[in-house]
């Protein structure tokens, strides 16, 4: 429980949810579900190995690349919050399924962009339709599933997600082989239409939470101005104007949070996180989690093709090692996370994750392909052991009824976490290539950019450990 105002109403809530749990199918809503979950990072991991031929195809700089990935993140950060908030109140069901329209719809349209502003502007729709899907996809499987077997329905989500991490740099690399780029989005149009039927077939509105607050617009208004502000500003630290908008965001963060204190109805209830300790501290390990790791594929793809040589087909069958491990470990540790503390084994998948970035900061060029495939193995570990048990800490931590705002504050932090991660790569790839494309010419300065991104990742992890192991107290 979260406040004690709320005690009597929750707790007759999670009441009259196990007792409607029995007459439920709860298996056609998971399919249906983790089918959605595989399209997200199936795309975005076969994005990454296409990069080198988008390059090439539009003749971009290495630093445009970057914002190919930063602009799905951008907006997929910026509609989180106030579409979690909307979906409690309107239906959780009906914006899912408007979520796969969008997505599966611009996912298409993406194929036929004549230009990368053109590519960029599909992608930001792309994010939009990704962040409803994701948003209402985990507060549908937590209020279907009772607790004890929440830890089993959430492992297998998270493992679908890892199944589209695997699947996607290898298929993305064999059709970008094949057909160039475009057959990347092009491939995802089945995925989307089997997604949709599924949706129509099987997810029925089972809960309404009608609110007689405002909807916070302001508050949704100055978060968006805040991110924006804040990762415009970090990509463009290096100049004067782009410290003014980053030193704007972090006010208007600031100003934010002022606002969601006072608000009847927030879209981020700063109360989960001062009498919520559980729930505060396995949001932060998420947060500083995906900051740490989610610019490891980014990087890696393109320190395959350009400095191992490797094809994109080949690239993506070393990069496939890291999501197999999750795909293989995240279904296990969500049902140990069941009998045992969360915060333990998320604890355990951080010192994994620390282990495998420092190992990163030292290759090289000449580094054996081998030595980087064990590497991506253990981070994979890593990644599974900390995601199923962190979100069940997360989700498990709050009642019923802030199931949909809790669902969107932890995929807040994990995208946020995710556009921190590829802000930094820009940053240092912008100091060392600045508008040149990446070649077998600029490759050491890449390397000398891509040093400084795993060093700084790694040392990340330690405050990350940190919150981990304090929520086991």
């Amino acid at each position: 429980m979260i406040t004690t105002e709320y005690d009597n109403e929750l707790f007759t809530s999670q009441i009259e949810q196990v007792e409607t749990i029995k007459d439920q199918k709860l298996w056609p809503v998971l399919l249906t579900t983790m089918f959605a979950s595989f399209m997200n990072p199936f795309m975005l991991s076969g994005v990454n190995i296409s990069l080198p031929d988008i390059q090439q195809h539009f003749g971009c700089s290495a630093t445009l690349l970057g914002w190919i990935i930063n602009s799905f993140l951008l907006v997929n950060a910026i509609l989180l919050l106030p579409m979690s908030k909307m979906a409690d109140t309107y239906g959780r069901v009906k914006f899912f399924k408007i979520g796969l329209y969008i997505f599966t719809i611009f996912t298409f349209a993406t194929a036929l962009s004549p230009n990368i502003p053109v590519l960029i502007a599909m992608r930001i729709f792309q994010g939009a339709g990704a962040a409803l899907m994701q948003v209402t996809g985990m507060a549908i499987v937590t209020s279907a599933y009772p607790p004890n077997k929440r830890g089993v329905a959430l492992g297998l989500n998270i493992g679908a997600v890892y199944t589209g991490l695997s699947l996607g740099p290898f298929i993305g690399g064999l059709l970008t082989q094949l057909g160039g780029w475009q057959l990347v989005f092009m491939a995802s149009l089945p995925f989307g239409i089997i997604a949709i039927l599924l949706a129509h077939l099987n997810l029925k509105e089972s809960q309404l939470v009608k609110s007689s607050s405002p909807f916070d617009i302001k508050g949704s208004i100055v978060f968006a101005l805040a991110i924006l502000s804040f990762i415009y500003g970090g990509g463009k630290i290096l100049t004067l104007y782009g410290i003014t908008f980053f030193v704007i965001g972090v006010l208007l963060f600031y100003l934010f949070y002022r606002i969601e204190n006072k608000h009847q109805s927030p879209i981020f209830n700063v109360q989960l996180f001062k009498t919520n300790k559980l729930f505060s501290y396995s949001n932060m390990a998420a947060l500083i989690n995906y900051s740490a790791t989610s610019g490891v594929g980014f990087l890696l793809s393109l320190y395959l093709q350009f400095a191992k040589g490797l094809s994109p087909r080949d690239a993506g069958l070393v990069l496939v090692a890291q999501p197999i491990m999750m795909a293989i470990s995240a279904p296990l540790t969500g049902r140990l996370s069941d009998k045992t503390r969360p915060g333990i084994l998320a604890s355990i998948g951080m010192f994994l994750t620390l282990a495998g970035l420092v190992a990163l900061s030292f290759v090289q060029k000449e580094t054996p392909i081998g030595m980087i495939t064990v590497v991506l193995i253990v981070l994979g570990l890593g990644f599974g052991f900390f995601s199923s048990p962190n979100t069940n800490a997360i989700m498990g931590s709050v009642g019923l009824k802030d199931y949909g705002i809790a669902s969107g504050i932890s995929s807040t932090m994990r995208v946020f976490g995710q556009t921190f991660s590829m802000m930094l790569v820009t940053i240092f790839m912008s100091m060392m290539l600045g508008k040149l494309q990446l070649s077998a010419e600029t490759i050491d300065l890449y390397l000398k950019s891509m040093k400084i991104c795993f060093t700084i990742f790694a040392l990340s992890c330690i405050p990350g450990i940190w919150f981990s192991l304090q929520r086991n107290r």
